[in-house]
């Protein structure tokens, strides 16, 4: 069981507004560190908005710097998916992320990232090519480079056609 998932369900439950790392961590029986990831994502997604961020210091022993001590504000619960109905990462997905981090690449980079097959990897590249996402730009050592020149800023992957054979 993921981290997330409880979070969400005590977020759900308890209806609150206002919430503290302290509470979430409370709520959900979760430690610290993965409660603080969680609620960074969902202020990144749009879900909750941090208000405040009070540090507070640590204790006798401890180094490092401050701890933090968030508190948000929810404005709105996504809802819970349970884990088998959620959405797959496909890897088509995996691919396209890689291309944008990367921005120049080769096929075997890519493959070796995403760990598909290369094939796999050659036939979605095509496509991206036949719609503009991606161009070829020359050799290195004896593979073909690649680079993205459409979608920098588009996280989910383009939706592409497949080539129809008849």
């Amino acid at each position: 069981m993921t981290v997330l998932e409880p979070v969400i369900g005590w977020l759900i439950i308890s209806k609150k507004k206002r919430v503290t790392l302290g509470q979430v961590m409370a709520g959900s029986d979760r430690p610290r560190k993965p409660v603080l990831r969680v609620m960074d994502r969902l202020v990144r997604e749009g879900y909750a908005e941090e208000i405040s961020d009070g540090k507070f210091a640590l204790a006798q022993g401890e180094f490092g710097p401050m701890r933090r001590n968030p508190t948000w504000k929810i404005l709105s619960t996504p809802l819970a998916v349970p884990r088998n109905q959620a959405k797959r990462r496909t890897l088509r997905d995996k691919i396209w992320q890689l291309v944008r981090a990367k921005r120049h690449f080769t096929l075997v980079q890519i493959q070796r990232l995403s760990g598909g097959a290369y094939d796999t990897v050659r036939i979605y590249m095509n496509m991206l090519e036949r719609d503009g996402y991606v161009r070829r730009t020359g050799k290195e050592g004896g593979r073909i480079t690649w680079m993205l020149i459409r979608g920098h800023n588009q996280t989910k992957r383009p939706v592409t056609k497949e080539k129809n054979n008849g």
